[in-house]
């Protein structure tokens, strides 16, 4: 007669191995299944998005003619608008020529060094003709040096 305790492994069917190599299978593709799931994907406006900005021309450089004038003798006046850099020293009366703004926002930098050291506030009144546009005016104003951007379209 048997124990009442001990089980009887003749009713088992199948090899262990056998088991464990189809589960382990199943594993495999489950997780490969999920992982093709959860993978980040470019979405078509994202990829349509890249490609914009890819074919995107360069700015053109808008040719510009400025005038500035100045409330008192200047040391040294310094105009950048990205693409050129007008630098004057001694100057007293207006300062005129032609600057090239770059891009669909340009910024105009000023730097004004003033000559005489009296207190007070100084100024600077740039004027901007861009071709087709109207023209554009902006004063700057300082205690002291005029160290200033603008950006002066939309």
């Amino acid at each position: 007669m048997r124990p009442s305790c001990a089980k009887d492994f003749s009713s088992m069917r199948g090899s262990p191995l056998l088991r464990t190599l189809i589960v382990l299978a199943a594993l495999l593709v489950t997780g490969l299944a999920l992982s093709r799931l959860t993978m980040a994907r470019p979405s078509p406006s994202t990829s349509a998005a890249k490609q914009e900005t890819k074919a995107a021309p360069e700015p053109a450089l808008a040719k510009t003619t400025f005038e500035l004038i100045l409330s008192g003798t200047a040391k040294e006046v310094s105009l950048d608008a990205g693409a050129a850099t007008v630098t004057k020293t001694d100057t007293a009366g207006p300062i005129s020529g032609s600057l090239e703004l770059s891009g669909e926002s340009p910024v105009v930098s000023l730097r004004v060094t003033w000559k005489d050291e009296a207190p007070g506030h100084r100024f600077a009144m740039l004027r901007l003709e861009v071709p087709g546009k109207d023209t554009l005016e902006h004063v700057f104003t300082a205690p002291g040096e005029i160290d200033d951007i603008w950006e002066p379209l939309p």
